[in-house]
């Protein structure tokens, strides 16, 4: 796409804005840096002229350059941290509560089992006259 129309770059421009959107579930996702792999779009789309273009306004390499000037990404990179916190924070909680249930559900079948052994203790009657009983 070196020096398409301004349809070819209108729509270039507009398949990015959308593979970006998608952003983790982009194949262009590098999981890694948490970065869109900008370099290897451009390159997928045979897209030289703006990837040179780009290279000299932002620098080399293209990925870090452009993203680390963004101020939107540092604020999406540091939304998703705080996330990540959260989210650490809320599952150390359900852990927490997971097992308090099971530590509960245990003491609760404990008592029940106790229950019901003394309940059977209880039917039981001793019968005069039983074996080993004198005989008169």
């Amino acid at each position: 796409m070196s020096g398409g129309t301004d349809l070819e770059q209108t729509e270039l421009l507009e398949k990015l804005a959308r593979a970006i959107g998608e952003w983790e579930e982009s194949p262009y996702y590098l999981e890694k840096d948490e970065l869109f792999d900008l370099e290897r779009f451009l390159e997928d789309h045979e897209a030289t002229d703006l990837r040179n273009a780009l290279e000299k306004r932002y620098g080399v390499p293209l990925n870090w350059k452009f993203w680390n000037s963004s101020l939107g990404y540092h604020r999406l990179k540091r939304a998703r941290e705080e996330i990540k916190i959260r989210d650490a924070l809320q599952e150390e909680k359900r852990r927490k509560y997971l097992e308090a249930v099971e530590t509960e559900r245990r003491a609760w079948q404990t008592a029940v089992r106790d229950l019901l052994r003394q309940q059977r203790r209880e039917q039981f009657r001793v019968i005069a006259g039983g074996r080993g009983a004198p005989k008169d």
